[in-house]
Formats: structure tokens, C-alpha cells, sequence
């Protein structure tokens, strides 16, 4: 942004009368800040304050910082923007139509479509859109005018003419009664909503002859008086003041309208709008097709800003911002912003009729009954008398520049680069001092002051200090001549003032700050001291020195500024490489009575607190006619005198410092991926998880330069501290985890102040689906099932393993009872012959009846594969039966069955006990000498079968091994075990060798530990 001071001090010649120009800043905003077009046709701001600008280029929204165009709509002039009393954007695009605009959203919807290819020209144009406190929506098309019912979507069309009337432009105005007036360039009409029509008040329509008269109008506007303005366009400024209560007719007495035509002689009024100068008095701002005038109308006085009219500006439209005090400009060539609220400052302009301009004001001194007097940088001294804003020039005997104005022995004294001057208030004018020629050679005096003594102190830059008796006028001795010229040796006196203990301080550069020892008739400079070692001036130049509150002295000089005690202690600093000071030069200082320093630079004023180390600013943008202030004076009524050239600013301390106008933040835009993101920003953002990257734009939406807004955030759930973000009003994150924030953005003005509560933006940014705990659940349950279903899959793969296993083992089972068989009836057969050889027969009749029934019995058991443990049991005591019949009972044997229906039930293959019975009697029984004993036990035991086959037998030790099937039999039964043993741990089959109490083998014991199957 390009701020211009207009300083307008030339003389307009208006009505004859010479007339100073006023004093007024603009702030002219081009395309080279951003503006989609320099053709400005149209203002209005919206419920959030952001600022709509209808330009040449469509319509866009200001932000203070950035100009923000929708997407689609960046051709075709906007001739209207306006809203609704919900917030809702309305403009009237060439291009498109009237078209309403969602703010947050930043759509565009057209309402009402320009339509050029049909025959209807009611349909052509939709321009100058204005909605009404009804929600009307009124737009006109250069045959008529129309009203769309917002609510409605209704239409309805006024003729304001009843001739064949092709060129009706007309605009529409509603005043502080809610009237309706449409102003067209056929006349001005008003709406009576009661019987919805058009009145012609004023214009060839008009039904009252006073009033029937060709006029050409534009725009209107209404003071705070109730007066109606209108531009006249070719017939100047139209005065209309209608009365508060319209009556029933169809028009007024001529003397409600009066024209201001000779003041805009050859010149098109357009627009205007009731404001303020810089000095606070009320003046309407009238924008013609060549410039900018202002009107006076207490004074009755136009003046036409050179500025304006010499470059031939054509102002086209006027908004007044009440809420930032900024009356904004469009023109042809931009968009111009004037400033008027400035709490606590106040302009005084110095007249052209008092001194030559220009003029710059370089020192104050306080007089009585409010009256001032002005230093100046010719011509002598300006008497202000602030009440009545007069000023009466004292001159001096010759022109010069004016260092500073003290009060000594009750007559202003003037110390100048061409001599001291003393006052005369009676005859208003300044003589030459003779003591100061007569002391010094040297003209070029800064600063003298009347001591605690009646001493007069004279400050000469390069030839030092002199004190003198005024009453005798008479110099006084109070230091060696060595002691002088050691303070002026390579050093220059810039000022001096003196401290409540009388202490004398002189400000010199570039030696720093020195006090007058008088006891000891020398200068000390203070930093010499012992107390401020380590410590720093900020600067050794020294503009200024001033008594401060409770007898402390204030330094201000290049670098910075300082609060030193009266015991020359540097008690405070506030320098450039420390704090944040807007420029290095400090040449002037007071303090105020909450002890904050008051100090000038070429930057503005600055407010700085000792306790928060903060500093304020005052620069132009608050209303100071200069950033660069030389004369300085507080006043005992804590104000703050500023000189500046041809004028003087008023500052009110105490107003400054209670003004707390407390920000506002908004979120302006959000970028995603560079792209303008579209949506509702007051409600959560959400991204996909390729759009981490998120620029976020905010303003405090006052319309200050970006310098005066200072930002900082805090993004919860990723920064815990809050970040500063100084000037720049954006924040970009990239690269964002997945997962829900709320980022906090808050604001401060240039006095410090925060907003009340930071601005609270929620985003979310969601996860690839690879990376929510939907998908990792998924792969959990795809991981856990696939496991299941190999796990499945194994144990039906070892079922079947286990099952063939088994039944192979069964096959080899059965092929071991088709071979035992054989063998066994060889056997058994042979014993029977043996019987019968050795004539006893009746022994071989019985074991014969025995061996069929077994036979019988394996024939019957061969053709199954499992059987029940009973069967198996039974089959078995006939064997070992007939095994112990077939060996003369040889051995004994018992059978120790549990009596359970579990156990007798249970299913078994049927040769899994028999061969280590055979085992037991044939290979451990039988070689045995002595007593033979054989014991089958069987019992249930935790849903298990717990069998022992037992013998005292010889041992395995020394049983005779043969090969044949008895082996191989227990092989097989040996395989069975383990493939039980897949299906249950527990299954098991152990061989335990028996010894003696010699440790002799005494017998083997099988034991069997076999899963239960029910049958």
C-alpha cells in the first residue's frame, strides 16, 4: 500500500476569498496491491467486516491485506454490491446478472440472468444492486427499475417514465427512516412501499409544477442532520430535506430542494459522504467526475483538492466504515482510503494569514489561559491561543531557526542559531540578547534555563556553557576555564535542564551525559560512575535531556532513550539492539504520571512501559500529521504538543493510554495444495490425506497497514507454545500427521492490546486408509484368520496323518493276527497231539474245547477294527488260559479289572495288549525258574485308560530275543501310541524294568495310558 500525505497548503481561490486548503491523508490502493481493476464502481462491507469492492473486473472482498476474486467471476464490471440482513453478498455482475454470493464459501449463484438473445430488453441488465432493511433487492436495467423479493423469489418492474425513455440509469438510497429513494437520471422518486409504486418528487415526472424540471442525478447521501445530498451531475450538489413525516401527495414545495451549482461549476457531482478533517470538524466529502472537493456547509466554503483535480481523478463512489473510522474512495484510478477517527489526537492547522508558508514548528513554550507559544523555523515565534484556534506571530529582529523557547525571569526567551532573543509580551515582538553576543562568539545557541538560584545558564553547541548574573549581567565563575574547555573539547552542547536537587545536566554529543559538581566546579560524565558500569546510554549523542517524575532525569539520543536517577544512576534503557524501537533517533523525551517514556523518532511516537518492556506506537496511521515531530512539548494539563510543518498536533495522553479498541482476528482464506479451499470456514476443516499441505490467511479486518498487526498461534495437538508471527498475518504447515487439531490465532494492535479471545479454527487431516485402525484391524483379522486357517489346516493335515498312521498301523495289526493266528493254532495243535501222544486225553479234551472257543472268538474279532475293552479283556483270559494250560500251569495269573461301564465300554484296536502278554509269558515267564506270576490291571484315570501287564519274569535284561512276530507285534502297538499321541499328549506307553532289593531284575511292567473312545 502506498500511503500519500496530502498536504494541500496552497491558496484556492473560492467565492473570491483566499481560503487555506485542509490538511487530509489519504491511502491510495491500486493493482499494485492487488486490485483486480483501478475502476472502482461500487463499496459495501459484510457481517464479518470484510470489505466488497465491485470493480471494472467483477466484484472481489479486501481483507486489509489480500484482494480475494471468486474463482468464476473474474470478467464483466460490477456496477452494485450489497447485503442482506443475513450476511448474504448480493452484486450486479455485467457478465452474469444479479448473482448472490455465499461469503464464507466465496459461491456465486446468479439470481436473475442477463439474457441478451432474446427480444425482451427488461432482461438485458440487472445493475446497481441495493438491498434494502426489508431485504428487497432493487436493481435497475435503463428502462425501469426492479424489486426481487429475496425471500419471495418474486419480481416486480417500475416504469420511470411513461415516454419511450431508452437511457434510465438509476441508483437507490434508503435513509435513516428506512425510506426508500431511487435516483435516476431522469429524476428522484420515492418508494411508497404501502401502495408499492414509484412518486416522481423532482424531474419531468414530477406531478408538481414547481418541481417538473430536467436533472440528471446520480448518488445520495444523508448527514447527521437528516439532510438529503444528492449529486446533480451537470446542476452541482443537491440540498434536499424532506420532512420526517412524508405526506399522502405526490410531491413537495419547491423549497425543499436547493442546488449548490456555482461551487461545481463545470463539474459532475457523483457521490459524497459526511465526514471530519483532520480536525475534527464536519465537512462532506463530494466526489466529482474530475477530483475530490470538500464542503464546509456551517462554513458554506468548497475547497478542491489540488491533489484530485491535477491529476483529474473521477470518483465514482463513497462507503463510511463506522466501525474502523475510514471513509473509503473508489475512484477510476483506485481505491483510496482516508482515516478520520483518531481518539486522542487532535490536527491544528497553522493558517497562511498568520506566518509564510511553509513552516515547520520546532519548539513550544507554555504561557497562561491556554495560550502557547510556537517556535518557528523562520520568521519568529506563533502565539496560540488554543480555545479560540488564533495565532498571532511574534518576529524576531531576523529571520531564523528556533532551537528552543524557555520561560526566564517571566519573558520568553528564544535560543536560535542567530542568538538568543527575548520576548516582549506587550509589544509582541523578540529583541537581541547582548549578554549572549557579548559571551560568545559563536550564534548557534540550543538551550538556556533560570536555576533554583536565579542563575542564568546559557548553552552554546560548540562553545560550551556561560552563567550569568542577570542582575548585573555579569559572568558568573563556577568552574576552571580548563573544566569548560575539557567539556567542549571535540563535543557539542545540545541541551541542558536542571533536576530537582539543582543539579545542572547537560546533554552533549558524542560525550554523553555529564551533571554539574559544583561543590568540586566540575562535569562529571555519568558514565564514569562506579553505579553504571556495565550499563549503556544506547547512544552517546544526546538529543534531549528533560525532568522526569520524582526528580529522575530523561535522556534521549541516537540509539536510544534512558530514566537516569538524580544521583546520575541509569536506572532504565530502552535502546535499538534490545527493545523494539521503530529507528535509532530519539530527540525528544517526556514521561507520563503512570511512568511511562513518551519519545519521538523519525518513525513516529513511542509509548515505552518500564514494568512490561512493551512499547506503542503513534505514526500516522493514528492521525499524527508527520512520523517525524520536532517541536515537543507536554503541557501541565498532560498533553502532548507536536510541531511538524504547518501544523501542530494536540496528543491527550490520558485518552491515548485508555484507549483500548481490543482486536478482532478473522480467518480470511485457506490455501490447500496452493488452491483456494471453498467451504465454510466458521466450521471444521477436513483434508484427505494428500492435502497436509495448508496455508491459512487471517486479519484483524481494521484496515491498518500490516506493520500495526502483530500475530501469533498456537497449533494444539502438535505445538504446546504459542508461536509469534510479528507482521505476517498467514501460517502454512506441511507435511501434518494424520489426526484432529485446533489451531489458536490471536492478534495484537500496535499499543499491545490482544484480542479477548483467540480465534479458534479446527482441522482435521484424515489418515490414508492404509493408517486407520480400521485397516489395521482388517490386516489383523485377515493375519488371524489366515493363522486360523492354517493352524486348521495343520490340524486337519495331522488328523489325517494321524488317521492313516492309525489305520496303517491297524492294517499292520491285522496282518500280524493273520500271521499270529497261523502260529498260534500251529502251536496250540502241537500241544493237543503232545497230550494225546502222552495218553492224556481228557487234559487234551479240555484244552481242545478251550481252543476252539478262542478260535472262534479271533475269527469273530478279526473283522473288526476296534472293540470294546470287555471283548479285548475276555479274548485275552482265554489266551493267557489257554497259555497257562498249554505250560502245566506253569505260571499264575490275574486279571484286575475296574468294574466301570466307562472303562468296559471304551473302544480299543484289538491287538493292543495281547502281544506284551505273549511277550510277558513266552520271553519272561517261561525261562524263569521258580515261581511265575503274570497280573493284568486296568482302571480309568482322569478320562484315561491306565493298563499294566506285570510279570517276575527273567527281565528284558536276559529274556531270549528271537525274531518274529511277538516284535513286531510291539512295534505295531509302539505306532498306535504315538499316533494316539497326536490327538492326546497324555497318551502313553511305558516298559519299567523290575529289580530286587539286590538290584536283580525281578519281571517287567508295561504300562499303557490310553485315551478313552466311547463306542
Amino acid at each position: 500500500m502506498r500511503s500519500l500525505l496530502a498536504f494541500l497548503l496552497v491558496f484556492t481561490i473560492c467565492w473570491g476569498a483566499n481560503a487555506q486548503m485542509p490538511t487530509l491523508t489519504f491511502d491510495y490502493i491500486t493493482t499494485k496491491e492487488g486490485l483486480p481493476s483501478n475502476d472502482v464502481w461500487c463499496i459495501t462491507k459484510d457481517k464479518r467486516g470484510f470489505l466488497w469492492i465491485g470493480t471494472g473486473r467483477s466484484v472481489c472482498r479486501y481483507d486489509g491485506y489480500t484482494f480475494q476474486t471468486v474463482d468464476d467471476q473474474r470478467l464483466g464490471y460490477c456496477s452494485g454490491v450489497s447485503t442482506d440482513s443475513a450476511g448474504t453478498v448480493y452484486a450486479a455482475i455485467s457478465t452474469k446478472g444479479l448473482c448472490s454470493i455465499n461469503p464464507e464459501m466465496l459461491t456465486v449463484e446468479t439470481i436473475l440472468r442477463n439474457n441478451y438473445e432474446d427480444d425482451d430488453r427488461t432482461n438485458d441488465m440487472h445493475e446497481r444492486v441495493f438491498v434494502d432493511s426489508y431485504n428487497q433487492a432493487w436493481v435497475g436495467d435503463y428502462t425501469a427499475v426492479k424489486r426481487y423479493d429475496l425471500a419471495r423469489k418474486k419480481l416486480r418492474m417500475y416504469a420511470l417514465s411513461s415516454g419511450n425513455n431508452i437511457h434510465q440509469d438509476a441508483t437507490f438510497f434508503e435513509d435513516n427512516q428506512r425510506r426508500l429513494w431511487v435516483i435516476s437520471e431522469i429524476g428522484l422518486y420515492y418508494y411508497d412501499r404501502q401502495h408499492d409504486k414509484l412518486i416522481c418528487l423532482l424531474g419531468q415526472e414530477a406531478k408538481l409544477a414547481n418541481n417538473k424540471r430536467p436533472v440528471r442525478l446520480e448518488m445520495a447521501f444523508q448527514d447527521t442532520k437528516g439532510t438529503i445530498w444528492i449529486g446533480a451531475f451537470d446542476a452541482g450538489l443537491l440540498r434536499f430535506s424532506p420532512p420526517a413525516e412524508l405526506p399522502q401527495v405526490d410531491g413537495f414545495g419547491n423549497s425543499s430542494f436547493s442546488f449548490l451549482s456555482k461551487e461545481f461549476a463545470n463539474q459532475n457531482v457523483i457521490c459524497g459522504q459526511e465526514s471530519v478533517d483532520a480536525n475534527g470538524r464536519k465537512l462532506l466529502f463530494i466526489g466529482t467526475e474530475k477530483g475530490l472537493s470538500l464542503y464546509y456547509p456551517d462554513e458554506n466554503k468548497v475547497y478542491h483538492l489540488p491533489e484530485f483535480y491535477d491529476k483529474g481523478i473521477h470518483v465514482k463512489v463513497m462507503y463510511d466504515d463506522k466501525d474502523n473510522g475510514i471513509l473509503w474512495i473508489g475512484t477510476r484510478k483506485g481505491l483510496i482510503k482516508y482515516r478520520y477517527r483518531n481518539p486522542g489526537i487532535h490536527t491544528i492547522d497553522i493558517p497562511a494569514s498568520a506566518v509564510r508558508l511553509p513552516v515547520e514548528v520546532t519548539s513550544s513554550l507554555q504561557l497562561a489561559d491556554k495560550r502557547f507559544l510556537l517556535g518557528l523555523s523562520h520568521s519568529g515565534a506563533l502565539a496560540w491561543q488554543s480555545t479560540t484556534n488564533q495565532f498571532r506571530l511574534w518576529p524576531y529582529p531576523t529571520s531564523t531557526y528556533t532551537h528552543r523557547l524557555q520561560w526566564i525571569q517571566n519573558r520568553p526567551m528564544a535560543f536560535t542559531d542567530k542568538g538568543v532573543f527575548v520576548g516582549n509580551p506587550s509589544t509582541e515582538t523578540f529583541s537581541a540578547l547582548p549578554i549572549a553576543s557579548r559571551l560568545f562568539t559563536s550564534t548557534e545557541f540550543r538551550d538556556g534555563l533560570i536555576d533554583q538560584k536565579g542563575r542564568f545558564w546559557i548553552a552554546n553547541m560548540t562553545q560550551g556553557l556561560k552563567v550569568v548574573d542577570l542582575s548585573t549581567n555579569t559572568e558568573l565563575k563556577l568552574w576552571p576555564e580548563s573544566a569548560g574547555k575539557q567539556l567542549c573539547q571535540n563535543n557539542y552542547i545540545k541541551a541542558i535542564t536542571e533536576g530537582n536537587d539543582s543539579k545542572i545536566w547537560v546533554a552533549t554529543c558524542p560525550n554523553g551525559l555529564y551533571y554539574f559538581d559544583e561543590p568540586k566546579a566540575r562535569f562529571v560524565n555519568i558514565m564514569e560512575l562506579p553505579a553504571n558500569k556495565g550499563k549503556s546510554l544506547g547512544g552517546l549523542c544526546i538529543n534531549a535531556v528533560e525532568r522526569g517524575q520524582g526528580g529522575s532525569i530523561l535522556v534521549a539520543s541516537w540509539g536510544g532513550v534512558n530514566k537516569i536517577s538524580s544521583s546520575g544512576q541509569i536506572l532504565a534503557s530502552f535502546d535499538y539492539q534490545h527493545d523494539k524501537l521503530s529507528d535509532t533517533y530519539c530527540s525528544n523525551i517526556c514521561d507520563d504520571k503512570e511512568g511511562n517514556l513518551w519519545f519521538s523518532t523519525n518513525e513516529g511516537i513511542h509509548i515505552a512501559n518500564l514494568n512490561t518492556r512493551k512499547i506503542k506506537y503513534l505514526t500516522t496511521i493514528e492521525g499524527l500529521s508527520s512520523n517525524d515531530p520536532v517541536g515537543f512539548l507536554k503541557t501541565s494539563s498532560d498533553e502532548l504538543i507536536l510541531g511538524h510543518i504547518n501544523t501542530i498536533n494536540l496528543l491527550n495522553i490520558n485518552a491515548l493510554l485508555r484507549s483500548k479498541i481490543i482486536p478482532h482476528i478473522a480467518l480470511s482464506s485457506v490455501e490447500v495444495k496452493g488452491k483456494m479451499l471453498h467451504q465454510d470456514l466458521t466450521k471444521e476443516i477436513i483434508l484427505q490425506p494428500d492435502e497436509n499441505s495448508i496455508t491459512l490467511n487471517f486479519s484483524t479486518l481494521n484496515f491498518e497497514p500490516a506493520s500495526k498487526n502483530v500475530y501469533s498461534y498456537q497449533l494444539e495437538g502438535y505445538e504446546p507454545n504459542w508461536v509469534d508471527l510479528g507482521n505476517q498475518h498467514t501460517v502454512s504447515f506441511t507435511n501434518l500427521p494424520a489426526r484432529s487439531y485446533t489451531l489458536h490465532v490471536r492478534s495484537s494492535d500496535s499499543f499491545g492490546l490482544k484480542s479477548k479471545q483467540p480465534l479458534g479454527i479446527h482441522l482435521t487431516i484424515k489418515p490414508y486408509f492404509t493408517n486407520t485402525w480400521l485397516f489395521r484391524t482388517l490386516i489383523g483379522l485377515f493375519i488371524a484368520g489366515l493363522i486360523v486357517l492354517m493352524m486348521r489346516w495343520r490340524v486337519n493335515t495331522l488328523d489325517e496323518r494321524n488317521r492313516l498312521d492309525l489305520q496303517i498301523t491297524e492294517w499292520r495289526l491285522k496282518a500280524l493276527q493273520s500271521q499270529m493266528n497261523p502260529h498260534f493254532l500251529f502251536n496250540s495243535l502241537n500241544s493237543v497231539q503232545s497230550y494225546l501222544l502222552t495218553n492224556r486225553g481228557i487234559e487234551g479234551a479240555k484244552y481242545l474245547s478251550k481252543f476252539s472257543k478262542l478260535v472262534r472268538r479271533i475269527m469273530e474279532n478279526s473283522n473288526h477294527q476296534y472293540l470294546s475293552f470287555e471283548q479285548i479283556i475276555d479274548t485275552l483270559r482265554m489266551y493267557v488260559e489257554i497259555e497257562a494250560f498249554r505250560f502245566n500251569h506253569e505260571f499264575s495269573y490275574s486279571f484286575d479289572i475296574e468294574d466301570n461301564d466307562v472303562l468296559l465300554d471304551a473302544l480299543l484296536p484289538p491287538m493292543l495288549l495281547q502281544p506284551y502278554v505273549e511277550n510277558a509269558i513266552w520271553h519272561g515267564l517261561m525261562p524263569k525258574e521258580g515261581a511265575k506270576t503274570l497280573k493284568i490291571t486296568a482302571r480309568i484315570q482322569d478320562n484315561h485308560i491306565v493298563c499294566t501287564i506285570e510279570d517276575n519274569g527273567v527281565g528284558r535284561a536276559f529274556a531270549p530275543r528271537t525274531e518274529g512276530h511277538i516284535s513286531r507285534g510291539q512295534e505295531m502297538t509302539k505306532g498306535i501310541f504315538e499316533s494316539l499321541r497326536r490327538k492326546d499328549k497324555e497318551a502313553q506307553l511305558e516298559l519299567i524294568d523290575l529289580f530286587d532289593t539286590d538290584n536283580n531284575p525281578a519281571g517287567t511292567r508295561v504300562k499303557m495310558t490310553i485315551p478313552i473312545e466311547k463306542a
